[in-house]
């Protein structure tokens, strides 16, 4: 069930931690990768290829559409894809320049998702299988631990759009579910002074421990799981 033999997924944001992290996962699994971020991930893909993965790349912006949909039209195969890639400044809303703060984060967090989402989803429903994976945040859910608005919003927008893209795919074929990550120690993190005391298990995640819950969701394994979101983040937010 966690085999990915023969099998490709594309990953956004795949230089960050949580990228990265499950990118491997998904290598030793055997999967086939399709990786892009906006600058680039190619010592990820060097590194990848050196162990015998196939992996494609490119480097741009997910809120550019047509861009987007090139990459995904490209690949020769298509299995699964992880809607990985975000930004979260550590800003104030009274900031002088808040306001275009909050366009940028909303453009890259919530429409660059549908725009990675609208030609895999198609492309997978044509086929009649797939799996899609969003990367939403407990922001989303309970406005996180030190998160912006703009930020918060943009997650919960993820959230609700995992769960309008999972009835409209499910007759077809195709899982579409999302991850609720913590604060997890990676770079985008780094300068958010996070508490790890507020956390119930003590720390922040280690990427590789979001990875593998995002990996799961791309996999057979769950089969049965449509618009579920799956949190992840220590027990700071519990159903």
């Amino acid at each position: 069930m966690l085999s990915f033999e023969g099998k490709t997924v594309l990953i956004t944001g795949a230089a960050g931690g949580i990228g990265q992290e499950t990118a491997r996962i998904l290598s030793g699994l055997g999967a086939d990768l399709a990786l892009c971020d906006l600058e680039g991930c190619n010592d990820l893909a060097d590194e990848l290829r050196d162990i015998g993965t196939g992996v494609a790349t490119a480097a741009f912006d997910i809120r550019d559409r047509a861009q987007a949909e090139a990459f995904i039209g490209a690949q020769p195969r298509l299995d699964a894809i992880v809607a990985n890639a975000g930004f979260c400044p550590w800003d104030d809303w009274n900031d002088g320049d808040w306001d275009d703060t909050f366009d940028r984060v909303v453009d890259i967090n919530l429409k660059g998702v549908i725009n990675v989402m609208r030609p895999a989803i198609a492309r997978m429903i044509a086929q009649k299988y797939g799996k899609a994976v969003l990367v939403a945040s407990v922001a989303g859910r309970m406005g996180g631990l030190r998160a912006s608005p703009h930020y918060v919003s943009a997650k919960g927008g993820v959230i609700s759009m995992t769960k309008w893209m999972a009835a409209k795919a499910a007759p077809h074929g195709v899982n579409v579910n999302a991850v609720a990550p913590g604060a997890t120690a990676t770079a985008m993190v780094k300068s958010s002074n996070i508490d790890a005391s507020s956390i119930p298990i003590g720390r922040m995640a280690k990427p590789e421990e979001i990875a593998k819950p995002i990996v799961f969701l791309c996999s057979d394994a769950a089969s049965y799981m449509c618009g579920a979101t799956v949190d992840v983040n220590g027990g700071v937010y519990m159903v």
